[in-house]
């Protein structure tokens, strides 16, 4: 594969923007059928990598959940995202890190998710852990017209079958970073494969359309029209830091201006239970109103909102919660928090301005 050029750099991720309802073609029909079969989350294709220097990075941001990294120098490095387990295997989480600009730079970022012993140190201390199986070997990558061919030593066919969802969509979510990556075909040791070890179809490309840690709605009954929001749970590692999870949900078809209220009211019911995933948004925090202003949103929410516990870290993980979530939509910008009508200060956080979604999180 050759050298990438400067669009199609790794940067800090800006989230995929899934609000739109979505009309079925023949391929996503094909998906939607196996990920009722499969459960396979994956991830909607990030956006266009558009070339940003990295000392042009944003640090400023509101309400990072830790240090943001110091800006590496220009053309060494970038920041992308490679996508691990929680230690139970119940979900995917998006991790950032420094990746070295590199000849092959979406092989070598591919690589970063095999295990080793360096990465299994850094991992526990996350609550994390590595999908693919040990001695697990990147051969080969070919990028065409979209399509990346990935060829796998045979020791990736290791994995327990039980794990193959998160397998494939860790894969599928770190290459669809690549602007010039649309679908992905795994192949082992140069050949295709009938079917992966949990049984889903080898010959069939992963993607276009895929959905980090997918729920399915049951009240959706034709999914040839459905709409499809991205939601920010929180998990919580071994050393009490929160690390922030996506949920892909399908609802029933929606209007495009009635999208961002479904999905704060979507957030708001909190994760399913069960999920390994938990809200520091209060319990019966309702949705009073919200209204686009140009890029600009404007939310405001019922007074159950002020009781939150957890002080300055509970404060912090709610409104990045509401921030990744409406940031995630097409044309928000900005956010504007009020509750009944009113401008407000949460444990010494500024909420009177209009905030932005922050670009770096998860990161070490």
């Amino acid at each position: 594969m050759g050298p990438f050029d400067q669009k199609n750099r790794i940067r800090p991720v800006f989230l995929s923007r899934p609000g739109q309802p979505h009309t079925a073609v023949p391929g996503l029909l094909l998906l939607l059928s196996l990920v009722a079969l499969f459960l396979m989350p994956g991830c909607r294709g990030i956006e266009e990598l558009i070339n940003k220097e990295a000392e042009n990075l944003p640090h400023g941001q509101f309400l990072l959940p830790e240090a943001p990294p110091k800006p590496p120098e220009a053309g060494d490095v970038r920041l992308g995202s490679l996508y691990y387990a929680d230690t139970r295997h119940q979900f995917l989480v998006p991790v950032q890190r420094t990746i070295p600009w590199v000849e092959g730079i979406a092989t070598f970022t591919l690589m970063q998710l095999v295990p080793s012993p360096e990465s299994a140190a850094d991992l526990e201390k996350m609550g994390l852990s590595t999908v693919l199986p040990v001695q697990t070997e990147v051969i080969g990558m070919t990028i065409s017209d979209g399509l990346a061919r990935v060829d796998m030593n045979s020791n990736f066919l290791n994995y327990p079958p039980e794990h193959e969802r998160l397998v494939l969509g860790s894969i599928l979510c770190t290459l669809r970073q690549f602007s010039t990556i649309e679908t992905v075909e795994i192949m082992v040791e140069g050949e295709n494969i009938d079917r992966f070890p949990g049984g889903a179809p080898g010959r069939l490309p992963l993607g276009p359309e895929c959905y980090i840690n997918l729920e399915m709605d049951e009240t959706v009954e034709d999914y040839r029209n459905y709409t499809a929001v991205r939601l920010y749970f929180c998990y919580a590692t071994p050393s009490g830091r929160a690390l922030y999870v996506p949920v892909t949900r399908i609802l029933p078809p929606l209007p495009l201006e009635d999208i961002p209220g479904a999905a704060i009211r979507e957030l708001l019911q909190g994760p399913r239970k069960g999920s390994g995933l938990f809200s520091d948004i209060p319990a019966g925090t309702e949705l009073r109103r919200i209204n686009l202003v140009d890029s600009l949103a404007k939310l405001d929410l019922s007074e159950a909102f002020l009781t939150y516990e957890g002080g300055r870290s509970g404060a912090e993980n709610m409104v990045n919660q509401i921030l990744l979530t409406l940031g995630s939509l097409e044309g928000i910008e900005q956010v504007q928090i009020t509750v009944e009508g009113a401008r407000v200060a949460l444990e010494g956080l500024d909420l009177t301005a209009p905030l932005t979604p922050p670009e770096v999180y998860n990161y070490f």
